[in-house]
C-alpha cells in the first residue's frame, strides 16, 4: 500500500515521530505525470483526502483484462539467483567453468590460491558482480552497469564491514543507473514519459521519488549502519552520476519497502515500480493480481468481472490466513495496519474467524470468537513489546457463534500453541528429508486436531498440513492418496467463502496439480486392461478435465491467454483430449465386439431355427374376380 501523504524524516528524529504518533497533514496528491496511463490503459488515475492515491476501471472490464504495464525504475536479482539469469533482460544465462584465484568472505582475492569455479558465459570482468546472457544484454546495460561497476566490486566488503543487506547496496546502485540513464536519454524535468504499455519504457527515477520511504518505522541503528554503508559505497561512484548521501539514504529505503518481488524465468528479482506501488492498493479481497514476467516487467491483470468505476486493487500477502497474521506481515514488509473491508468487518460475520477457528468444546459446531486485538502502527512496538498481546487478553473471554458456551482466551491460546507445536514438529521432520516420519506425524496431527474437532476445518495449520501431504505422498510415490489430499485443499480453499477471490493464483496451481496427476493416473489404469483399471481410468479421466479447465480459465486471467503457464494447461487439456478419445475408443471397440458375438449367435440360432423347419403350404390361385382392387373408403 502507497502512502504518500507523510512527510521525510530524519533518521535522529525516526524515534521521537513514531513515538508521538503525530499525522502529517493530508493533502491531495498530484496525478499529472500520471496521466499518460490513461491513455494507454483502461483505467482512470484518482487522489482523495481519505483514500490517497488510487485508480479505478474507466469501462466494464472482463476477467484477464490487462491493466497495467510497467518496467521497474530498478530490479536486481536475489543473491541466490546472482549468476542464473541475464542483469539486463532477465533471461536465463550459459555458464562455464574457469579457474581464478580464490576469494575470501569479505571478496578480496587470496594470494597464491585458486580455485575452479562456474562463472556466466558472459559477465563484467571487473566487478565479477554482473551476469548476461549474450555480448547484445551485456552492451545495452553499459550505461547504467558502468556508474555502478566499482561500487559493485566493493559492495561485499561495505556490506560486511556495516552489517547491511547486500541487496540493499545493490538496489540503490540499480536506481543510481536508473537515473543516470535517464538524463542521457531524456535530459529536462518537463518531458512526459510513456512508462505504461505494452512498449513500456523502465518508469524513471524521479517518479520512484514520489513513493513513501517510511523512515520513522525503521530501526534507528539501522538507519545509522546503512548510512555509513552508502557514504563508502558512493565515494566509488562516478562524480556525474552520484547523488547526496541524504537522497541515497532515501532512495534505499524507498527501495527497501516498496519493491515487488517476482518470479522471472524461474529466478527471483526484485523490482521498484512506482507507478503501480503509488496507485494500486493493497486489498485482502482484491480483483486484481499482479505478477512478474520477462524482463522484469510487471504485468497487472484483474482476475474478476469488473464493473466500470470499480477501484483496483491486488494484494500483498498470502490471502488464505488468518487476519491477524495478515496484518502483521503486512506491517513488516509495507508498514501499514490493514483496514481494508475484509479486516474491518467484525470477526464474527467474517470468513476470517475460520482461519486460525478453534471449534467450541461444547456444541462442535460453532467456533470460538474473540474479536481481535488492538490496531499496531509502530513496528518496532510489535518486535520489542510482544508481551502487549498477552497482557491485552488476561482476564478476556471468547464466545460460541453458535451456543452460550464462553471460554477464557488465554485458554484458547494454550490450544493453538499446542497446535503450532505439534504442527511445527512435523515440518521440521519433512525439512529433514524425513519423509515417512513427516507423513505419520501429519497424519496424526489431522486425527489429533480435525477427527477430534479441535480446530475448525478451515483452519490454516489443518489446510497448510494437506497441502503438505501432497508433496510427501508424492514423494513416496503414493499418488492416489495425494490426490485425495488435494481434493481436500482445493474444496477447503474454495469452500471458506470470502477467503480466496476468483481465479486466484494459489488455488489455480492446486486444480493444475490435481489434473496434472489424474491425468497420469488414468493413464497409468488404463494400460491395466483389466475391469478394475477400467473402472478407475474412468473416474480419473472424469477428475482430470475440470481440475485442467479451471487451471486454464485461472491462469489465462492471471498470466494471459499467450503466456507459458497457460500454454502449460493447453498442453495437458490436448493430452487429456488425446488419450480420452483412445481410451473410450478401445473401452467401445470391447463392448461391440461382445454386442457381435452374441448377435452372431442369435443369427446363428434363428439360422438352424429355420433350416429345421418346414415351408409353408401353397395358398391356391386367385380367379379375375377375386383380384379386384380395393375401393377407397370414400
Amino acid at each position: 500500500m502507497a502512502a504518500t501523504t507523510e512527510p521525510t524524516v530524519d533518521a535522529h528524529e525516526g524515534a521521537t515521530q513514531a513515538s508521538k504518533k503525530k499525522k502529517a497533514k493530508k493533502v491531495v496528491a498530484d496525478n499529472s505525470r500520471y496521466l499518460g496511463a490513461e491513455t494507454v490503459m483502461p483505467i482512470l488515475v484518482k487522489s482523495s483526502h481519505a483514500k490517497g492515491r488510487y485508480v479505478v476501471s474507466s469501462k466494464d472490464l472482463s476477467a484477464g483484462t490487462l491493466v497495467t504495464v510497467e518496467k521497474a525504475s530498478g530490479a536486481i536479482v536475489r543473491n541466490q539467483s546472482f549468476v542464473n539469469i541475464c542483469h539486463h533482460c532477465f533471461k536465463p544465462v550459459a555458464s562455464k567453468t574457469q579457474t581464478r584465484t580464490k576469494v575470501d568472505e569479505q571478496g578480496n582475492e587470496v594470494a597464491g590460491q585458486t580455485e575452479r569455479v562456474t562463472v556466466p558465459a558472459h559477465s563484467c570482468d571487473k566487478c565479477k558482480m554482473a551476469a548476461y546472457c549474450s555480448e547484445g544484454c551485456q552492451k545495452a546495460h553499459a550505461l547504467e552497469h558502468d556508474v555502478q561497476c566499482d561500487a559493485l566490486a566493493k559492495s561485499n566488503a561495505i556490506a560486511a564491514e556495516h552489517r547491511v543487506p547486500l541487496e540493499h547496496l545493490r538496489s540503490l546502485l540499480a536506481l543510481i543507473g536508473r537515473r543516470f540513464a535517464d538524463d542521457k536519454n531524456m535530459p529536462g524535468e518537463g518531458v512526459h514519459y510513456k512508462y505504461s504499455g505494452q512498449d513500456a519504457r523502465p518508469t524513471p527515477y524521479s517518479h520512484a521519488l514520489d513513493l513513501n520511504p517510511n523512515r520513522h518505522y525503521l530501526d534507528r541503528n539501522a538507519i545509522k549502519s546503512m548510512q555509513q554503508a552508502l557514504k563508502d559505497l558512493l565515494a566509488l561512484v562516478p562524480e556525474a552520476a552520484r547523488i547526496s548521501l541524504p537522497e541515497a539514504v532515501e532512495a534505499a529505503c524507498i527501495f527497501n519497502t516498496n519493491h515487488h518481488s517476482l518470479v522471472v524465468n524461474g529466478q527471483q528479482v526484485l523490482g521498484l515500480f512506482p507507478f503501480s506501488s503509488l496507485y494500486f492498493q493493497h486489498s485482502c479481497n482484491p480483483n486484481c493480481m499482479y505478477v512478474g514476467e520477462t524482463d522484469a516487467t510487471l504485468f497487472i491483470r484483474t482476475m474478476t468481472d469488473l464493473a466500470a468505476n470499480t477501484e483496483l486493487t491486488i494484494p500483498y500477502v498470502e490471502l488464505y490466513q488468518p487476519r491477524e497474521q495478515r496484518r502483521r506481515d503486512l506491517l513488516m514488509t509495507r508498514h501499514f495496519w490493514c483496514k481494508c473491508r475484509r479486516c474491518s468487518t467484525l470477526l464474527s460475520n467474517s470468513v476470517d474467524r475460520l482461519m486460525d477457528g478453534i471449534q467450541c468444546t461444547e456444541c462442535k459446531r460453532g467456533v470460538m470468537i474473540f474479536e481481535e486485538t488492538k490496531e499496531v502502527q509502530d513496528i518496532n512496538e510489535l518486535i520489542t513489546d510482544m508481551s502487549a498481546l498477552d497482557q491485552e487478553i488476561q482476564g478476556k473471554f471468547a464466545e460460541c457463534e453458535a451456543c452460550p458456551a464462553k471460554i477464557e482466551v488465554t485458554k484458547l491460546v494454550d490450544v493453538l500453541k499446542a497446535a503450532i507445536t505439534d504442527y511445527s514438529e512435523a515440518h521440521i521432520a519433512l525439512q529433514r528429508g524425513e519423509v515417512t516420519r513427516a507423513r505419520q506425524l501429519m497424519e496424526q496431527y489431522l486425527r489429533n486436531y480435525e477427527d477430534k474437532q479441535v480446530l475448525n476445518p478451515y483452519n490454516t495449520y489443518l489446510v497448510n498440513t494437506y497441502i503438505s501431504l501432497i508433496q510427501v505422498c508424492s514423494q513416496l510415490g503414493e499418488v492416489d492418496r495425494a490426490i485425495r489430499y488435494n481434493a481436500i485443499v482445493i474444496e477447503r480453499m474454495e469452500g471458506a467463502q470470502g477467503a480466496t477471490p476468483e481465479n486466484y493464483p494459489r488455488v489455480a496451481e492446486y486444480h493444475m496439480s490435481m489434473g496434472d496427476m489424474c491425468l497420469k493416473q488414468a493413464k497409468l489404469k488404463a494400460a491395466n486392461q483389466t475391469p478394475a483399471g477400467r473402472s478407475m481410468a474412468r473416474k480419473y479421466f472424469k477428475d482430470a478435465k475440470p481440475a485442467l479447465e479451471k487451471a486454464f480459465k485461472a491462469r489465462t486471467a492471471i498470466y494471459g491467454k499467450d503466456s507459458p503457464r497457460a500454454y502449460e494447461v493447453k498442453r495437458l487439456l490436448d493430452e487429456y483430449k488425446k488419450e480420452h478419445d483412445e481410451f473410450v475408443k478401445t473401452t467401445e471397440k470391447k463392448k461391440i465386439s461382445k454386442k457381435q458375438v452374441a448377435a452372431a449367435a442369435a443369427a446363428a440360432t434363428a439360422a438352424t431355427a429355420a433350416a429345421n423347419t418346414p415351408p409353408p403350404a401353397a395358398m391356391p390361385a386367385q380367379t379375375p374376380a377375386q383380384q379386384q382392387p380395393a375401393t377407397s373408403a370414400a
